[in-house]
């Protein structure tokens, strides 16, 4: 996450989501793969509305700028991936356990 008082990049994240309004395609994208749009690891995240577009929207000769944009930051995958880990381990235990 950043900092406090700092606006958090695209290096911080892990996916990001973007969900066009008009057509609600919807596709995960690593930061890796926004390089297309001029977007590199220090982009701040409020400024990735401004680059990205719809291409399916384009193609049918709209605007395609209508997008909402969420961010996945890398400390969320590891919290779900301990959380899944947790659940896992109990389930093991519940199924070892013998009933009386």
């Amino acid at each position: 996450m950043a900092l406090p008082g700092r606006e958090p990049v695209v290096a911080q994240v892990a996916s990001i989501s973007v969900e066009c309004a008009d057509c609600g395609r919807n596709r995960w994208w690593r930061p890796d793969q926004l390089k297309r749009f001029g977007v590199g690891g220090n982009t701040p995240l409020a400024a990735l509305s401004g680059r990205i577009v719809c291409s399916a929207c384009r193609a049918d000769g709209l605007p395609g700028t209508a997008i909402s944009i969420q961010a996945a930051f890398i400390d969320e995958r590891q919290r779900v991936r301990s959380e899944a880990q947790m659940l896992s381990d109990r389930e093991v235990l519940v199924e070892g356990a013998r009933r009386a």
